[in-house]
């Protein structure tokens, strides 16, 4: 019970925290057991540059193809990880997906726990944190080492809004994207995954609000 406090806890203040991530990075080459995040940060997912009038709001239709695992995947994934918890657990799970740097998904928020990167023993304590045991967290690991990325299409149709500011703001479309590395003994795995949700941001940095995701998920 004690963990379960000071999890929430944490999830509470990145609830209430600016969205500050980096650029991704490329993959590094570590060799450990387990899951290690590369990097995990802002990927933008269009080269256009959307302007929003004064105390107004624009829609924003494109088509987006990405190397990465799929939507699919991602939910099956989640899925395990939540089903490997107890209820105290899931709902700290749960909770991560309203983070702004899990890109509206628990399994981001999850393994995104470390910030820009986190090693192998960054995320085996996360998901020690997470009540899972040694042999949840080698069901994670083997899941993980079977999925394969590929080119996928997203669709998607959203609103930006520009409630307060009272001059027009310009800005380009991110999304949040993880880079992750899964070793077991001789083999590796490398993947890219992109969280559904995306968010604008502007020339002076600041984060305007966007509604609609890239696919659904269910946290």
């Amino acid at each position: 019970m004690k963990t379960y406090k000071s999890t929430n806890k944490t999830i509470e203040g990145l609830r209430k925290s600016k969205l500050i991530l980096p650029k991704v990075s490329p993959l590094d080459g570590t060799n450990n057991t387990g899951v290690a995040i590369t990097s995990y940060g802002q990927g933008q997912v269009t080269g256009v540059m959307y302007t929003v009038p004064a105390h107004g709001q624009i829609t924003v239709d494109f088509k987006l193809k990405l190397l990465c695992i799929t939507p699919e995947d991602i939910q099956n994934l989640s899925d395990l990880i939540k089903s490997l918890m107890n209820a105290t657990y899931q709902h700290s799970y749960e909770e991560l997906s309203k983070t702004e740097v899990s890109g509206g998904a628990s399994f981001f928020g999850f393994f995104g726990w470390g910030g820009a990167s986190a090693s192998y023993s960054d995320t085996k304590k996360t998901m020690d944190s997470f009540g899972l045991s040694e042999a949840n967290q080698e069901t994670i690991v083997n899941a993980m080492m079977k999925i394969a990325q590929q080119v996928s299409e997203f669709n998607y149709s959203g609103t930006i809004y520009n409630r307060d500011y009272d001059y027009d703001v310009s800005g380009n479309l991110f999304g949040i994207v993880m880079d992750a590395v899964i070793q077991q003994n001789q083999y590796q795995n490398q993947v890219r995954l992109l969280a559904p949700s995306v968010h604008l941001v502007t020339q002076d940095g600041d984060t305007l609000p966007v509604v609609g995701q890239l696919y659904e998920l269910n946290n």
